[in-house]
């Protein structure tokens, strides 16, 4: 009882401890996108078709590289900012695993297999793409949980029998979105103290999420032993799913997933594919930080999309493959 104590305690802290620095670093970023990105230039500077946002969106991790820790930081900042959902939702999932540092992890993991870093390359992106496109011309503030408040202002005019205004109940939920995570106003001309004091009362607000993501990872850590996945390396189909329950349950930081997944090496290079694909997508913390963000229909999708193309793609590469 002792020892398991001990292994809840040690999973709780090695997690928060890998993934804290990638908030942080989310929290500074979306501090910086709030102080010095005004929405009309965000605006200027997007591609308007809606092929070039995806592409744009799925290369924009390779000059913004951040973790799945601090991503959702960053996305919610944007929505707020008004940029479009197929965007920033397919910036959100391929960011994680389309960047150098992951991309150079992934190729040191498995000796130099290029054949695995494009395979997880086109699955992220191809997963990514296709939760953009669903989510394709829905107002942007609508997908966070305060979006709910435009529904609140709307109805209200309904019982009350007046006229309904939407680009006065979207203008009001910008304006009660539009503060920091300390519920402040951003001043015109924000200073280093005010970008600093928005980076932590950001880190706080999602730090407190990403500690009951690590708890729930000790949690399991503590059930899960490794030789309940033995009996299901032989089976294809079973390979795949086993995988992909451990890294949702694992929950390791993209940087380093590739070296896990190499580890199991008696499982099919696309159990393995699974896990680095799906890890950073769907993982404990990141479905405790989207139902704390998102609408609860985003956060369900964001956990049911991801993982269905993630297992009918990783099975349809194993054919390919053999």
């Amino acid at each position: 009882m002792n020892q398991d104590v001990q292994l809840f305690a040690s999973t709780v802290t090695a997690v928060f401890l890998e993934a804290s620095p990638f908030l942080l670093l989310g929290a500074l970023l979306s501090s910086l996108v709030e102080a010095y990105l005004p929405q009309d230039r965000i605006e200027k500077y997007l591609p308007k078709s809606r092929l070039l946002g995806l592409l744009f969106a799925l290369m924009a991790g390779m000059l913004i590289p951040t973790c799945e820790c601090g991503v959702v930081s960053i996305v919610r900042r944007f929505l707020r900012k008004g940029i479009p959902p197929h965007v920033a939702i397919t910036y959100m999932l391929s960011a994680p695993v389309i960047n150098p540092l992951v991309l150079a992890s992934t190729y040191i993991a498995f000796r130099g297999d290029m054949a695995m870093v494009l395979a997880r390359v086109f699955v992220v992106a191809l997963c990514a793409s296709c939760m953009g496109l669903m989510l394709s011309g829905i107002k942007p503030i609508l997908l966070l949980r305060e979006g709910k408040t435009l529904s609140a202002l709307v109805d209200g005019e309904h019982r009350h029998g007046g006229p309904v205004n939407p680009d006065h109940a979207l203008h009001a939920c910008f304006h009660m979105a539009h503060g920091c995570a300390c519920g402040c106003e951003t001043q015109k001309s924000p200073g280093l103290i005010e970008v600093l004091a928005h980076t932590a009362a950001e880190f706080l607000e999602m730090g407190k999420y990403l500690v009951l993501g690590a708890l729930a990872v000790g949690f399991f850590k503590v059930l899960l032993s490794q030789d309940l996945l033995l009996p299901f390396e032989d089976n294809v189909f079973l390979a795949i799913g086993a995988m992909m329950l451990l890294a949702v349950l694992l929950s390791i930081c993209s940087e380093a997933d590739a070296f896990v997944a190499a580890s199991f090496s008696s499982f099919p290079k696309v159990a393995q594919l699974s896990f680095m694909t799906l890890g950073p997508m769907v993982d404990l913390k990141l479905i405790v930080m989207y139902s704390a963000v998102f609408h609860k229909r985003l956060a369900l999708a964001l956990m049911v999309v991801p993982t269905v193309l993630v297992y009918v793609l990783s099975f349809l590469f194993g054919m390919v493959v053999e």
